[in-house]
């Protein structure tokens, strides 16, 4: 179970040379409603790390919780890091990472907001070598067939779907008393300092309400089973394409 943090400088190059893949966790703290906590998008994707861990032989980083929320700012609770420097932090890690000699970099996001930062990244941190970013947004990206099936409202923020993970993850956190549905529709993308709040009451975009374990049990499952399939394709030498 090789977890990066975890192992010595002498086990970590025993490990190293048993692996071609590193998983970096990209989260953000922020706020997900009243039912919700704030590291949910932290919660999520490494709950899925730590399947890797446990069931593949690559290197997974310790989380990154913070990233670019500043939709959020407004919210009590959320922590955001300015672009500029989360993209910086993002190249250096990716940077270092391949300095020891891996191959593949799983970037396992957990945050819409920190998706184009990554790509930029990565477009530095793989100059000039063979290398690769494997950027996986995990809500977006895992379990598409298992969530058209059973989700009866659209992706959101803190709603149906994040509820429903977080509440076959780690239900303790989730308090459904407080969940409220809010989803604002526009016409067209508003971007607006002043009116945060008007635009996501509550700190939501959803409707958590139609939330169950059930429902996210079923999408982590075959969540974890697509990211397990992504590595062990990727400790093979195979990029995740087809012609």
């Amino acid at each position: 179970m090789p977890r990066w943090s975890e192992l010595t400088q002498a086990s970590f190059e025993r490990e190293a040379r048993e692996t071609k893949v590193a998983v970096m966790v990209t989260c953000s703290i922020e706020a997900h409603g009243n039912h919700l906590p704030l590291g949910t998008d932290m919660i999520l994707p490494s709950f899925l790390a730590e399947k890797v861990a446990q069931r593949t032989k690559a290197m997974v980083l310790p989380p990154i919780p913070f990233g670019e929320s500043w939709s959020f700012d407004v919210f009590k609770g959320t922590v955001s890091l300015r672009p500029e420097t989360l993209l910086m932090v993002y190249r250096d890690v990716m940077k270092a990472v391949f300095r020891q000699g891996f191959k593949f970099i799983v970037a396992l996001n957990g945050h819409g907001g920190n998706s184009t930062l990554l790509r930029q990244a990565a477009e530095e941190a793989t100059e000039g070598h063979d290398g690769a970013v494997i950027i996986v947004n995990w809500w977006d990206d895992l379990a598409k067939s298992v969530r058209a099936e059973i989700l009866e409202t659209p992706d959101g923020h803190a709603g149906e779907d994040e509820t429903s993970e977080v509440l076959a993850v780690r239900p303790d956190l989730v308090d459904m008393k407080a969940a409220k549905d809010a989803r604002v529709r526009t016409s067209f993308r508003i971007v607006s300092a002043s009116r945060r709040e008007e635009l996501l009451p509550r700190g939501i975009y959803g409707e958590p309400q139609s939330a169950t374990a059930e429902k996210g049990k079923a999408i982590m499952e075959r969540a974890e089973e697509e990211l397990i399939q992504l590595v062990e394709q990727l400790e093979q030498g195979k990029l995740p394409i087809s012609r």
